[in-house]
């Protein structure tokens, strides 16, 4: 073998000539290799710096104009047929210059909108993305085609090659060969659909002396069924942009993790006028037609509306919110209308136009977060902006602008204007107020750090109209939270939001009609650096933080748990594999069963931070309990598990997984682990914080089976 070890992950299996990559469940993935009268990809992938620069293969090699083509997901290789070494190909060239994402939406745009800087702006190069340049030779990038550019703790360039982004203080290439095969996918000149289908490995002579050991670890593979009597898919987990990759592509994502739903969005913001035929256009599944439920996010105003294509227009709070919802001069409610219309389901299980229905709609996304320069900023706009730079987000707002109170009061009138316009046009549909975050304390420093809801709930006890407010069920029917923090804290969020919903009719004043029917739906969980701290996080970290959140969600009260994005967790990532770990374990939890627990049941940031020792959740379901463990303190910790069966147990079933999801099915008895400390932690405010505990498993067992710890894992802590 001649591969340097440090450019493969864990999951890849060495071959002869290269080494294949799984890219999900069985034996489907990609290789890289040196074909004798072909390209020498593995050769140049192996030298260069090979997974850890540019991510695992994501298609076959396919042929086009004289030249050989490989995908991977940071980059595009080449190799003529005709002489010469492989080589990158003009990768960021190819995706500005190639068809466009739609016909209202470049590739600039598309590019700009996830992050990296405007094409053709003007050649600049950051300093320490150029000493990262310098120090790699054979760093192929090509010259510069944009200045840097700073966004959510990334600096960025990119180059004709490839895109290189400073994350951390350290420089990496970032991921864009993702971008090409999403917009690129099925056209024969660029990126036929064949090249992405996965190649199988075939156990034989070629694999004969591949290093899989290595691999596996403490824990096997195990075949079967997990202990349980509801079997299939769990409806309740789902994620953000299943359209990302493609439709084959994304589909076979969701499925392999086991999701049944994707929220897509629908940029209002990119119609010129109101039209009916035009609806399509401005859709992330216009091209995603599959049996998946989709959830339809609505979110930025177009200029005929009083916004604008580009921020901070689009933010601003579309015109005519004040009329009745049956005014056409009210156009968020004409847009409302035309769009749940478009999509509802007909009788014979398709809509009008053949696209997907959607029956739940979510009117904006994250209007709490409320600084014009934060990530995430959507909802207030210029009049907003003009407030916030004038005053500093205090004193009384003057002409042309919003002030918070204003803004807030705004949001609340959309929503029941976007739930009359809804329930006109398909009265099945169920509206989900707008995703709410954990905001900064510039925004909300209330106690209870939900400014926004309790505003919500005071506009709903003020309304007049009594019945009316009753017979329409509030003006909404689920609450939806984006959570990007740490496990503790998504179950102190959580937790908070299912106390507001169970006490919904004393804080309105009037009988929730709809009370033990909403859900709390996490629809964005994923964890995210945060450079202000110095706290960094990979994708192992993500993998322990999935499964310890969507733990923390469920035991907490939520009913439903939306992985942010899809293409972030891919399926030979550990990201991917703790999601799917997650999802594996954890599907068909009974939702607020009365038996959940968690030892000791701490929450929130320092309350969490302060305990140091092992965490337990306990999630029953029909036929079986699933329990997640891990380790909160800063060294490793030894924990014995005990199953015993009752005596009336047939045949108990139990099995164990780690959080990149290697797993082995157990016999009642006891077994020892070995929990590892935290892998990320990091010092501020005089203190070592570790926002994502250490050492992740999780075991499915039998009912009929009680587990107990050694040592007892505490039911409280100081």
């Amino acid at each position: 073998m001649h591969a340097a070890q440090q450019t493969l992950p864990p999951n890849a299996i060495e071959t002869e000539n290269g080494a294949f990559f799984p890219s999900g469940s069985g034996s489907g993935g990609f290789h890289v290799r040196d074909q004798p009268d072909g390209p020498r990809f593995w050769s140049f992938y192996d030298a260069a710096g090979g997974h850890s620069w540019y991510g695992p293969p994501i298609s076959r090699v396919w042929e086009y104009a004289g030249s050989w083509y490989q995908l991977f997901a940071c980059a595009l290789f080449a190799q003529s047929k005709t002489g010469g070494g492989a080589r990158l190909a003009p990768l960021v060239d190819l995706i500005v210059s190639g068809p466009p994402v739609s016909s209202s939406f470049s590739n600039v745009t598309k590019l700009e909108f996830d992050g990296w800087p405007r094409h053709g702006s003007g050649p600049r190069i950051y300093p320490p993305i150029q000493v990262f340049i310098n120090s790699r030779p054979k760093l192929q990038t090509g010259t510069a085609r944009s200045a840097p550019r700073s966004a959510l703790g990334h600096v960025r360039n990119l180059f004709a090659n490839v895109g290189l982004e400073q994350v951390g203080g350290q420089v990496r290439v970032g991921v864009l060969g993702q971008r090409y095969r999403a917009y690129f996918q099925g056209k024969p000149s660029r990126l036929p659909a064949a090249a992405t289908v996965p190649e199988r490995l075939t156990v034989g002579a070629e694999t004969a002396s591949a290093s899989v050991g290595t691999s596996v670890g403490p824990l096997g593979s195990a075949t079967g069924a997990l202990a349980g009597r509801t079997k299939g898919l769990d409806g309740g987990f789902g994620c953000t942009l299943g359209s990302e990759p493609g439709p084959a592509v994304g589909v076979a994502h969701m499925n392999s993790l086991g999701l049944s739903w994707s929220r897509e969005q629908f940029l209002w913001n990119t119609l010129r006028g109101y039209s009916p035929p035009a609806l399509p256009t401005i859709a992330t599944d216009r091209n995603f037609r599959v049996s998946k439920e989709i959830v339809g996010l609505l979110q930025f105003t177009p200029a005929y509306a009083g916004g604008g294509l580009y921020a901070p227009a689009k933010y601003n709070p579309p015109q005519g919110l004040h009329l009745p919802a049956s005014d056409p001069r009210n156009y968020f409610a004409q847009f409302v209308r035309g769009i749940v219309e478009s999509r509802k389901l007909r009788p014979r299980g398709v809509t009008a136009a053949g696209l997907n229905p959607i029956s739940r709609w979510i009117p904006w996304n994250e209007p709490d977060i409320c600084r014009p320069r934060m990530p995430g900023y959507a909802w207030g706009g210029v009049p907003h902006a003009r407030w916030v730079n004038r005053t500093g987000a205090s004193g009384p707002a003057g002409p042309g602008e919003l002030d918070e109170a204003g803004r807030r009061q705004r949001l609340y009138r959309l929503v029941q204007v976007a739930f009359d316009a809804m329930i006109a046009a398909d009265p099945k549909a169920r509206l989900i107020f707008p995703s709410l975050s954990l905001v900064d304390t510039t925004c909300d420093n209330s106690d209870r750090r939900m400014a926004f809801w309790d505003g919500w709930t005071r506009f709903l006890s003020g309304q007049r109209n009594r019945q009316a407010l009753v017979d329409n069920g509030f003006f909404f029917h689920d609450v939806s939270l984006t959570l990007h923090k740490e496990p503790e804290r998504v179950a102190e969020i959580v937790g908070r939001y299912r106390a507001a919903l169970d006490n919904l009719s004393e804080t309105v004043g009037e009988t929730d009609p709809l009370a033990g029917q909403r859900k709390i739906i996490l629809m964005e969980l994923g964890l995210q650096d945060d450079p202000g701290l110095g706290a960094y996080f990979d994708e192992e970290d993500v993998a322990h933080f999935t499964i310890q959140a969507v733990a923390n969600a469920f035991v907490a009260g939520a009913d439903e748990v939306a992985f942010h994005k899809l293409v972030d967790y891919p399926l030979t990532s550990l990201a991917g594999k703790g999601a799917r770990t997650a999802v594996r374990y954890m599907s068909h939890v009974t939702r607020q069963h009365p038996n959940r627990r968690k030892w000791p049941d701490i929450s929130g940031e320092r309350a969490a931070n302060a305990y140091f020792g092992p965490v337990r959740i306990d999630l029953p379901g029909p036929g079986f309990v699933t329990t997640v463990i891990y380790n909160r303190r800063r060294q490793p910790l030894d924990v014995t598990l005990t199953f015993s069966p009752d005596e009336s147990a047939v045949e108990p079933l139990i099995h164990l997984a780690d959080h990149a999801g290697r797993e082995r099915q157990l016999e009642p008895g006891a077994y020892r682990l070995n929990l590892q400390p935290p892998r990320s932690t990091f010092n501020a405010y005089g203190k070592n914080w570790a926002w994502v505990g250490g050492g992740t498993h999780v075991v499915r067992y039998s009912d009929s089976v009680r587990l107990t710890t050694d040592p007892a894992i505490p039911e409280t802590a100081d």
